[in-house]
This record gives C-alpha cells, sequence and structure tokens, in this order.
C-alpha cells in the first residue's frame, strides 16, 4: 500500500504543550476563549525529523495532562527504538498506554497522544524519503475541496467576503445552540450565499433526537450539504437511523469516534465521515477510515479544529484516499501564526506543496510566549 519505507532509529522526542487566549467561540459546548494544543517533533539518527499534533479543545488546559502522558509513557518507550513500518510502531506504544486507559479511565488522551505521535513519524518517513507525506502514502493529486469552518450564525457578510477573498467558496456555521435564534440566522445565511457556494451545519451535538427532528424539520429545505454531530456519540445506533429518516440534509460525524470498529458500524448511518488526525488513529487511522469511507461510496472529509499541523496533516490524507473536503478552521487561533494558508487555496481549493513530510516548516518562535511546559527526551545510549 505504501512506498518503501527507511529503517529509521529514534534518538529524542520534544514536547511542547500550549494555552493561548483567543476570540472566544460560541457553539452548544458552551463560550470557549482559549485555545490548546501538544505539539510533537520526533528526531532520529540520521537528523531528520517529524511533527505531529495532540488534540487538546476543552478545557485548553488538557494540554498539559497530554503532555504528561507522552513525557512518562510514550516519549521514553519510543526513544532509542528503530522502527519501519509506522503501524507497528504505533502499536506497540498503545500496548504500554493500556494500563492507563483501564485504570484511570483515559481512552481519550491515550488515543489523541498516539495518534499525534503516528502523524510525526509517518512525516518524519516522509520527510527522510524526500517525498510528500500524500505520496509516501500512495496519492497522486495534490489538489482538494476545502472549506471556511467555526463560523458563528450570526457571521457578518463582511467576514465572509473576507474569507471569499482568501479563495474559500464553501462555510460551515455552527448550530445545536439557542434555535429560536440560530435556526433563522441559519436561513438567512443561506438564502445570502451565491448558488455555487456551499453551506454545511456542526451541531456539535448540541441536541437529543426529538430536538434535532424539531430543528432539521425547520432546516430541511436548506440546501445543506451536510448536518454535523446532530446528535452525541453516545447516543445509539438505534437514534442515529431513526433521525436519517426523518430527515433530507446528509449526516456527517466522526471526530469523536475513537475504535475502527465504531467507524464500520457508522458507515451504516453517516453519509459524511469525519475522523481526526489529532483525536484518534494519526495518519494512519485515518487512512484506513479514509479508505473504507471511499470503498463505501461515502463522503470522507477529515475534521481538523487546531493547528495547522494537523490540518495539512489531514489534507495529506485526503489527498492519498479520494476524499471530498479539507476542513480549516478559519477562527483566531493564535497557535497558527507561525503559518497560514495563504497561497495555497484559489477558487475553493488547497493545493499541497511537493515539499517532503507535510510540506512546510515549523517556527516555534511566533508562539513560545503560549508555551506553558516543555521537554526533550534524549537516548540515553
Amino acid at each position: 500500500m505504501f512506498s518503501a519505507l527507511p529503517t529509521t532509529t529514534v534518538t529524542g522526542v520534544s514536547l511542547y504543550a500550549y494555552v493561548a487566549p483567543a476570540e472566544s467561540i460560541a457553539s452548544s459546548f458552551g463560550v470557549r476563549s482559549e485555545r490548546g494544543a501538544v505539539l510533537i517533533r520526533v528526531e532520529d539518527a540520521s537528523g531528520s525529523f517529524g511533527w505531529g499534533e495532540v488534540w487538546s479543545g476543552m478545557p485548553a488546559s488538557g494540554a498539559l495532562h497530554r503532555l504528561n502522558l507522552l513525557r512518562e509513557f510514550v516519549a521514553p518507550a519510543l526513544v532509542g527504538t528503530t522502527f519501519q513500518a509506522v503501524q507497528p510502531a504505533v502499536a506497540r506504544l498503545c500496548s504500554l498506554t493500556l494500563p492507563i486507559i483501564r485504570l484511570a479511565g483515559e481512552r481519550g488522551p491515550v488515543a489523541q497522544i498516539l495518534g499525534g505521535m503516528d502523524t510525526a513519524l509517518w512525516d518524519l518517513q516522509a520527510r527522510r524519503m524526500g517525498l510528500p507525506l500524500y505520496r509516501v502514502l500512495g496519492g497522486t493529486q495534490a489538489r482538494m475541496r476545502c472549506y471556511a469552518s467555526g463560523l458563528a450564525p450570526d457571521t457578518p457578510a463582511a467576514r465572509l467576503d473576507v474569507l471569499r477573498q482568501a479563495g474559500y467558496n464553501a462555510f460551515k456555521f455552527k448550530a445545536g445552540f439557542d434555535d429560536a435564534r440560530s435556526i433563522p440566522l441559519l436561513l438567512r445565511q443561506r438564502r445570502a450565499l451565491a448558488p455555487t457556494e456551499t453551506m454545511m451545519l456542526d451541531a456539535n451535538c448540541g441536541w437529543d433526537l426529538a430536538t434535532a427532528t424539531q430543528a432539521l424539520a425547520q432546516l430541511d429545505d436548506g440546501d445543506f450539504s451536510w448536518i454535523e454531530e446532530p446528535l452525541g456519540p453516545e447516543c445509539s445506533a438505534a437514534e442515529w437511523q431513526a433521525l436519517k429518516a426523518r430527515t433530507r440534509i446528509p449526516i456527517a460525524a466522526g471526530e469523536n469516534l475513537a475504535d475502527i470498529d465504531e467507524f464500520v458500524a457508522a458507515l451504516s448511518w453517516l453519509d459524511v465521515i469525519q475522523p481526526d488526525v489529532a483525536k484518534w488513529g494519526g495518519i494512519s487511522g485515518v487512512h484506513e477510515v479514509g479508505l473504507r469511507a471511499v470503498a463505501s461510496n461515502k463522503r470522507f472529509c477529515p475534521h481538523s479544529f487546531g493547528t495547522h499541523i494537523a490540518a495539512i496533516a489531514s489534507a495529506h490524507v485526503l489527498a492519498a484516499t479520494g476524499g471530498e473536503f479539507l476542513e480549516l478552521d478559519v477562527n483566531h487561533n493564535p497557535l497558527r501564526s507561525t503559518s497560514t494558508y495563504g497561497g495555497w487555496i484559489n477558487n475553493g481549493f488547497l493545493s499541497l506543496p511537493e515539499a517532503p513530510g507535510l510540506g512546510f516548516e515549523v517556527d516555534l518562535q511566533d508562539i513560545e510566549t503560549y508555551c506553558r511546559a516543555a521537554c526533550t527526551v534524549r537516548d540515553k545510549a
């Protein structure tokens, strides 16, 4: 499936936990005014390196906990080891972290730290090979559709014009809260878009079956590309199936699933599949889900709502699988200040560079003020 990978010996793992104040984002989860992230830099004996990102969403201070898990359990186990294929290396780390899942109930944080490590190892291998990551994964097409994500229901027209000037022609708006106010606003936003523009909705698990049914009945004539997470991942398959039967709007989800079997089961009620490389699976897991989704004639649109590292990692998986849409968070995030997507987007499409690995260099200097903890674990040999 993949290009021949070099044998690699890990000599160091550097970890950085960030928490930064940001403009408030309101959703069904509440209002958040901080952004968090853990960045991973893996080095090998040849002097090459690779970057990964660990989801640290709400609370943003969870970044510190995830760094501690990496520092105490994962990085020491990885440093000094030699690997070729990424999946077996991460599977070994997964076995070592089982006690954290069993004894502390840390399923989510463990999935996130392993996902970030998986991405870093893939970036490292691709850089060593001198190839963009999507080509190492077997892809040939570096151009993909993208959309501007995280918009409030009352986003001003002037803000959308700025995004249009940046190259976007598809937009995803928040839903699932304050329905009496937000649903009329969302319908107004849809009517104001050009016929060639696309609009999606994200309810962020804000409804139960009854309220989702009621809300989607009001939105059904809006010509929306999808409704994302109208229910929570804890809802039963029967509830998802029932909602799917009650609306014409395609149903999307996946960012809060954390097992390949969960994705396989969800293929029966989801129209749009949305795993997140920083929350579960990394490159390896999301690539597998993408291939299964495309083979099942589902729309594969990876979720991303962190820094540019996770977003562009998702783009490489999308390019390698032939999926549909790349999500790009356009909200204020100081942790993304080291890189923008400027120059990569044109007329609703993003084109990946042909540089090795993820395709860009990461400069931590601009975000140094937001670093809450950092460490490097090195091979003692």
